[in-house]
């Protein structure tokens, strides 16, 4: 592989990783399965290990992933929660195993091998035997600290036993949701929100950083203790286990002991088959060296401890019949065609159907209806089908026929020559009316809070509307006639639709969904035109002229403002009163072509709006730091980055700082 080819699949797995991390620690979803997460990280780990020329100090690959989020009071860590390391592979963790035992005598070496449960890490600090604060891992040296909402989790106590010695004791443990525990509340989500959360793990997470603790009381939480940390280590590890149970917190008794590597095999082997009959998930065991004072002269890398390791269970892939397929219509009329097959336990879940994409993806498969298929589902993420079992073929198996009508509305299909899907071209069917009207309210698009799936559905059901436009003629009387609509909640979502007229340009472009117009392309538009007028009367020459327009992109744009429903759409909106404007950020002149990159939490903006913020004062900004970076926005604990500007002479802003080259002081 060429040097500029390996330059750029690093940098490519650095910002696949940076964007896993951001999704997963900031906004509780999981983008990849962990299998895919692990993967990438160990394959960044090679490369810039044979290549550190190409190497940054802030790749992911080395440092802790960070859920440090806005509005929480910020609490260092005495002791560093770090990240542990970890392996698929039986060969790895022998090799493990023999770097211990080259400082640890075998004879005098003991593990523990426990359970690794699927959840969040949690560190309590209790003084004077009373839990005083609660703390995330944050990113590592700095937590978050959320204390009210730990409170409401019963298997965590709130004072410890006189056997516990007076002033700081530190606990460390997993917070959790059992499976069913997580199947009720995706009930109560679904009615209430008019969606499903992805998986346990995430709704935890989530429900830590709620600002109301009743609201997360709702969630029942679990927790699992695991450690005790003080100073001066003794005794061992097993012994404080018992120690923390004896106390009244919650210990897995899934737990063993090994002397080698066999042994922990025994272990392990043992929990993977007893794993979908747990009540709760989990993805692995994690191994640990016994002795206390045997983990402190092992010591630890900048990232992970030395002693300590998780095996974690391969991907699980069951075989079941497909039993049929169905097609789901998108918001641009994208019809996706989706896989039902005989219902199986996976990963603790029952699994019934899964996404195939698109007619290609079949015909990659291989795929006939009554086939056995192969379904995987890592990390809780959405199923899928990957393979096909050819040798079990029934002779009647059925090939899989594209669809001629819109399974919604009876329309006719059409296949763009540049793209996979098959695609209705019925601007009202009312699968594509009810997914355009809920990407308009989206947060990144209008953010119309309290319009959600439900209450879309119940107004298109009672006639109330029929574009996102009706939205703002809409009167609170007509909301309280709806089911599971209080006046309290009525007046909320008229609140929330007459807060969205002012949002803006950029935001109203990205939430009328042109094909091949995303959000940074919105943005773009809006900058270059200012208003919608000046927009809807450009030639195709315009938009071809501006620089991130390609020909597609610019001909779906004039395509669009000429369709009579979009023009009917935004005559609506214009008789509403909503901006129809781009207004720059003050500044502009001092901001407009420099480059920022943005490290730490920032004292009143989350990462997100300081970057909108920038990116409307003409600035642009990047992931990470270099010679062209013109400024570094640096909030409380910043990492590497802030490290790295120093070395380049890269200029560190506050955001007061930042505030002041705005004129917003």
């Amino acid at each position: 592989m060429s040097d500029d080819k390996l330059r750029k699949r690093m940098e490519a797995l650095r910002a696949k990783l940076a964007d896993a991390n951001e999704q997963y620690y900031r906004h509780g979803r999981s983008p990849m399965s962990d299998g895919d997460y692990d993967m990438a990280v160990k394959e960044l780990e090679r490369l810039e290990a044979a290549h550190p020329e190409f190497a940054t100090s802030d790749s992911p690959a080395a440092a802790v992933g960070s859920d440090l989020t806005p509005g929480f009071r910020k609490v260092p860590h005495k002791y560093p929660m770090l990240s542990i390391q970890n392996t698929y592979s039986e060969e790895e963790l022998a090799d493990w195993h023999r770097q211990v035992t080259e400082k640890i005598d075998p004879t005098a070496l003991e593990y523990v091998v426990e359970l690794k449960i699927d959840g969040v890490a949690m560190s309590l600090v209790y003084e004077d035997r009373k839990l005083a604060y609660a703390v995330t891992r944050g990113d590592g040296t700095v937590g978050d600290e959320v204390t009210a909402n730990v409170r409401n989790i019963k298997t965590i106590p709130d004072k410890l036993p006189a056997a516990f010695p007076m002033g700081r004791v530190e606990v460390r443990g997993e917070i959790y949701m059992t499976r069913e525990n997580f199947r009720a509340f995706n009930e109560y989500a679904l009615l209430e929100y008019g969606k499903e959360q992805q998986n346990p793990r995430n709704t935890a997470a989530g429900s830590l950083k709620l600002k109301d603790p009743k609201e997360s009381a709702l969630r029942k939480l679990d927790f699992y203790a695991y450690a005790i940390l003080v100073d001066e280590a003794k005794g061992t590890h097993w012994g404080n286990l018992e120690a923390l149970a004896k106390a009244g917190f919650a210990v897995n008794d899934k737990r063993g002991k090994a002397k080698d590597v066999p042994g922990i095999f025994a272990i392990t082997d043992a929990w993977l088959k007893i794993r979908d009959g747990l009540p709760y998930n989990i993805d692995g065991a994690v191994v640990k060296v016994d002795d206390l004072r045997q983990q402190v002269l092992l010591g630890r890398t900048a990232k992970s401890p030395k002693w300590v390791i998780a095996y974690k269970y391969k991907t699980e892939a069951v075989e079941t019949t497909l039993e049929e397929v169905t097609y789901q219509v998108g918001r641009t009329g994208a019809v996706t065609p989706v896989a039902h097959f005989k219902p199986i336990l996976l990963g603790g879940t029952l699994v019934k159907r899964a996404t195939l994409h698109n007619f290609d993806e079949i015909e990659r498969l291989g795929l006939k209806l009554k086939d056995h298929v192969i379904v995987e589902k890592g990390g809780e993420i959405i199923p899928k089908v990957v393979s096909v079992v050819e040798a079990k073929r029934p002779k009647d198996a059925q090939a899989i026929e594209p669809p001629t009508a819109c399974p919604v509305c009876g329309s006719e299909l059409s296949r763009d020559e540049e793209e996979v899907a098959l695609r209705c071209d019925n601007l009202r069917c009312p699968a594509q009316v009810t997914r355009a009207i809920l990407h308009f309210a989206s947060r990144p698009a209008m953010n119309i809070e309290n319009v959600g799936p439900a209450l879309v559905e119940s107004l298109l059901k009672e006639g109330l509307i029929k574009t996102a436009a009706d939205l703002y003629f809409l009167r609170r009387e007509q909301l309280e006639n709806l089911e599971r609509m209080a006046e309290k909640s009525a007046a909320n979502v008229i609140a929330s639709i007459a807060e969205s007229k002012g949002r803006g340009l950029d935001k109203l472009l990205h939430g009328f969904g042109i094909r091949f117009i995303g959000k940074t392309s919105s943005t773009l538009l809006a900058r270059h035109f200012k208003s919608l007028d000046a927009l809807r009367s450009a030639t195709l020459e315009d938009l071809l002229g501006i620089h991130e327009i390609g020909e597609r992109m610019a001909q779906s744009i004039f395509d669009f403002f000429r369709e009579p429903a979009a023009q009917e759409f935004i005559s609506r909106l214009q008789e509403a009163g909503l901006n129809l404007t781009y207004e720059a950020a003050a500044g502009s002149e001092e901001l407009a072509g420099k480059i920022f990159v943005l490290t730490g939490t920032l004292p009143t903006w989350s990462r997100d709006e300081a970057k909108e913020i920038i990116e409307k004062a003409g600035g642009k900004t990047t992931d990470s730091v270099s010679k062209k970076t013109s400024f570094l926005l640096a909030g409380e604990a910043a990492g590497s980055k802030l490290e790295k500007a120093n070395k380049l002479g890269v200029k560190v802003i506050s955001e007061e700082d930042l505030k002041n080259m705005l004129g917003l002081g």
